[in-house]
């Protein structure tokens, strides 16, 4: 298999990997007995060699069993808030620009507990490095 052949299939694993829907861990499903979802599209963000940081369109969506007050936050980024006021779905879009992994959470109105938590991944293309033709010397040429 070429080395593209196996970039390709390890590329589509880890698409269907990410694309996996995100659920409330144990803990907080026994607590409330809520069923909350946070979707992020796209999930990855893939750099290319000349490529220093992602410009892209992120589009955010949840739902939830029952009507519940929430905000969408983004790590890091205090400056973006977007909330609901009893509501069982919500979608956020942002246009965005970054360079390290993002990570969203889902928290109840007053900040204080994290509901359901979701991360764009960066991935930047691995330097294929070369390699030289022939040491400089070799005993057995």
């Amino acid at each position: 298999m070429t080395p593209a052949a196996r970039s390709g299939v390890a590329l589509v694993c880890l698409l269907g990997w990410l694309t996996l829907p995100v659920r409330l861990d144990a803990m907080n499903a026994q607590a409330g007995g809520d069923d909350i979802r946070l979707e992020l599209s796209p999930r990855i963000c893939m750099l290319g060699s000349r490529d220093r940081q992602c410009d892209t369109r992120v589009q955010a969506s949840w739902h939830a069993s029952h009507e519940q007050s929430l905000c969408l936050v983004i790590v890091d980024r205090p400056e973006v808030k977007k909330c609901w006021e009893r509501y069982s779905e919500g979608t956020y879009t942002i246009e965005l620009v970054f360079s390290t992994d993002l990570t969203f959470q889902l928290k109840d109105f007053e900040l204080q507990q994290v509901l359901a938590s979701e991360a764009i991944r960066v991935i930047r293309e691995a330097i294929q490095y070369r390699h030289k033709r022939r040491q400089p010397w070799n005993v057995f040429d």
